[in-house]
């Protein structure tokens, strides 16, 4: 199984995607790791590096792959399977992205400032004002140019109901289950 998870900053991806991919046993690709160079969100990898680590996680059997990256994640959706976006209220993605900074300074092994932290809230703050492949537009346009499975997440309870019926009957009937397209 293939798929991909998109959303806001602080919407639950990583998380999400990291369940998913438990239950699948496949590897989950990370959208940041392809971006930014190792250790930290400051620094952006080369274009030529970042189209050479895709193709090199394309080949897999099946993987997970989330981020904010819309731009990355349609050289994804050529082979996914599947359409995840997390598309929930601001007050819930600024809510998790400040517990992240104060909880650890890290994501996913990688360090982030404080300066850093107020740039990412400024940014994931207008999600649905930019107009770029990053944003709520661009998410729109991935989400209605693919055409297999997928579904549009508003709500925490929405995430928890696809997490259950997946376990019980497969992601790909858990999002026909939840109502494809959505």
């Amino acid at each position: 199984m293939k798929t991909v998870v998109v959303g806001n900053s602080g919407s639950g991806k990583t998380w999400l995607a990291t369940k998913l991919a438990m239950a699948s046993s496949v590897p989950v690709v990370h959208l940041d790791e392809l971006f930014w160079q190792p250790g930290g969100f400051d620094q952006k990898r080369q274009p030529t590096e970042t189209a050479s680590l895709i193709k090199s996680a394309r080949r897999g059997v099946g993987w997970v792959v989330e981020g904010v990256f819309g731009e990355l994640a349609a050289e994804f959706l050529v082979d996914a399977d599947v359409l995840v976006w997390l598309d929930l209220d601001w007050a819930i993605c600024q809510a998790r992205l400040l517990a992240r900074g104060s909880e650890s300074k890290a994501h996913m092994a990688r360090t982030q400032s404080e300066a850093g932290l107020a740039k990412l809230l400024n940014w994931a703050a207008n999600y649905r004002c930019r107009e770029d492949t990053r944003s709520f537009s661009g998410h729109l346009a991935l989400f209605n140019a693919f055409d297999r499975d997928k579904v549009h997440i508003r709500r925490e309870s929405e995430v928890d109901a696809l997490l259950e019926a997946s376990r019980r009957d497969g992601l790909v009937e858990a999002i026909r289950t939840l109502g494809a397209g959505r």
